[in-house]
């Protein structure tokens, strides 16, 4: 037995080193989304979750998916020949909406093939 087999398989450490970085920059996305509604009151969370026509929890539920929540709709969008350019400018309520739908939606794997 050599002493790589007694050490174990070896991992090249960029792959190592981008994994870290990933769970680093989620933590770091999920901790400033809490800070940030921690710094509203109850209040001030509600008139954000009307103004959006959003209920509290939807807002919540929005937002600790972060801002890459709805970037598989682009390439969706793009697939299907429609400019997301061109729809945000053209129908902003529209865009809003599919974004929100994306958001929470669990089948991005089928959107993503």
């Amino acid at each position: 037995m050599t002493r790589r087999d007694i050490a174990g398989p070896r991992y090249p450490i960029g792959e190592l080193l981008d994994a870290i970085a990933e769970w680093i920059n989620k933590y770091r996305r999920l901790h400033r989304v809490t800070d940030e509604f921690g710094q509203c009151t109850q209040d001030d969370v509600i008139q954000i979750a009307k103004d959006l026509g959003l209920s509290v929890g939807e807002l919540r539920n929005l937002a600790v998916k972060g801002p890459g929540g709805a970037d598989v709709l682009q390439k969706m969008l793009l697939a299907l020949s429609i400019d997301p350019k061109v729809l945000t400018k053209n129908d902003p309520a529209t865009m809003r909406d599919l974004q929100r739908l994306c958001i929470v939606c669990s089948h991005k794997g089928l959107c993503q093939q």
